[in-house]
């Protein structure tokens, strides 16, 4: 009886631990910063670097953030400026829905905090090999920004 317990017990742990290694098999970076204090000031844009040696792969390219239940809004507009290996930049100005029309958060979560994950580009790829960075800044009217906790960059390779 113990050992047919043991050998249960043992099965279960292989099977958890093949579903853990095989949930993230495509990504291929990820990378959130924290908003110290849950308070983002206007002139504090993130910065995240990703280090590119591919140019033929597709990537999908999400956007992390996770708000906290004080976040005041809902939805929250970001200006994303990327900067490229060659020092030329591209800007964009995007708006995130973090809350339906009745206030619900649509990010996952219990408690205190929500995450969200957004899709911003489908199947693009790198133009060029090096450094690209990412400077995200928040593009609301306050200068400081109460209730975002992290933000973040998730790139998953194309099926």
């Amino acid at each position: 009886m113990k050992l047919k317990f043991q050998i249960i017990v043992l099965l279960f742990f292989m099977l958890l631990m093949v579903t853990l290694s095989s949930c993230d098999q495509n990504r291929f970076f990820e990378q959130n910063v924290e908003v110290e204090q849950e308070r983002w000031a206007y002139n504090d844009a993130k910065t995240i670097s990703v280090d590119v040696k591919d140019t033929v792969s597709t990537y999908d390219f999400y956007l992390n953030i996770r708000n906290t239940n004080d976040y005041p809004y809902a939805n929250l507009y970001l200006f994303i400026q990327t900067i490229f290996p060659d020092s030329l930049y591209a800007r964009d100005t995007i708006e995130l829905q973090l809350a339906n029309h009745d206030g619900r958060w649509l990010g996952e979560g219990k408690g205190k905090y929500k995450y969200s994950h957004f899709i911003l580009r489908h199947a693009m790829h790198f133009n060029k090999l090096g450094l690209h960075e990412f400077k995200i800044a928040h593009g609301m009217r306050k200068d400081t920004l109460y209730g975002i906790s992290d933000i973040g960059i998730r790139l998953e390779y194309c099926q």
